[in-house]
């Protein structure tokens, strides 16, 4: 495994670990909780390995920081947190090592934030924004109004950003953890937003536009006649989220960090849990 260490202190591998959260990095530090005197993996050694292969701080070098960032590779595939214990010396159970002793080391995972784009900060943004916030999403609201697009507003919002739509969009960058929901006022500006994120055919693992059913497919059928290239515009959530008899702008929200929720944890059938007992029956 290629990997490039940058020697690091410990105290510095905790600020960046605080750093990397704030900036949405996603990394895996791994952290000796139990080391023996005289052993290379010292309790509070600490590394931070990256999904690249590159990585900060250490574990006490050799076989035990080969084998340690191995396995970070496999939790930063697995998403999930581990516990492993390495006896350092040279028996059947042993790494190959010839100090002795024990080092348990934990894996903590730590992925990277998911951004919410959201254009346009009428009524439906409001309550969006506090509910996209409980399930960890990171909410950037965007509108053309100086008016609307005011911080004090929508204070649960992490940016509130006024922008021309167009000129926004030619440089416009999402990530495939992303999602971006398009509601203008008035639906003004549904369109263009749609024709340019196909246009670019942007990565974003959630896309999803409000509007009734016949302007939706208007909108659809338009984009398709552009013969684009990819396959974005079939990706569209549109009508926005899920059928729940919605009728307020908080029902709304729900329904659609819902149906995001569903994409997310990767559900194919979104069912009621109800019906998906019946039929385990």
């Amino acid at each position: 495994m290629e990997s490039k260490m940058i020697e690091t202190p410990v105290y510095d591998i905790i600020r960046k670990a605080a750093e990397n959260q704030r900036q949405g990095i996603e990394f895996v530090m791994a952290t000796v909780v139990v080391g023996a005197e005289k052993t290379p993996g010292r309790s509070g050694f600490k590394v931070i390995a990256y999904p690249d292969g590159k990585f900060e701080g250490t574990v006490g070098g050799g076989k035990l920081e080969r084998m340690t960032l191995e396995k970070c590779v496999e939790v930063h595939k697995s998403r999930e947190n581990a516990f492993e214990e390495y006896i350092l010396n040279e028996t059947s159970q042993g790494i190959g090592m010839v100090c002795g002793g024990v080092a348990k080391v934990f894996f903590e995972y730590f992925p990277a934030i998911r951004h919410a784009y959201i254009f346009g900060a009428g009524h439906l943004c409001r309550s969006m924004v506090p509910v996209l916030n409980s399930i960890g999403f990171y909410c950037v609201v965007l509108d053309n109004r100086e008016e609307y697009a005011d911080k004090e507003r929508i204070p649960a919002a992490k940016e509130v950003k006024t922008v021309d739509y167009k000129k926004y969009m030619e440089t416009f960058q999402t990530t495939k953890d992303d999602a971006v929901l398009i509601f203008t006022h008035g639906h003004l500006y549904d369109y263009d937003i749609l024709e340019q994120l196909c246009k670019r055919n942007v990565e974003a693992k959630y896309i999803g536009m409000i509007g009734s059913k016949i302007k939706v497919k208007e909108a659809v059928d338009k984009v398709k006649e552009l013969n684009l290239e990819g396959n974005l515009i079939d990706q569209i959530y549109a009508p926005i989220g899920l059928n729940i008899g919605k009728t307020t702008t908080q029902e709304i929200a729900i329904s659609i960090a819902a149906e995001i929720l569903a994409l997310y944890n990767g559900v194919d059938k979104i069912m009621s849990m109800r019906d998906k007992v019946k039929l385990k029956k």
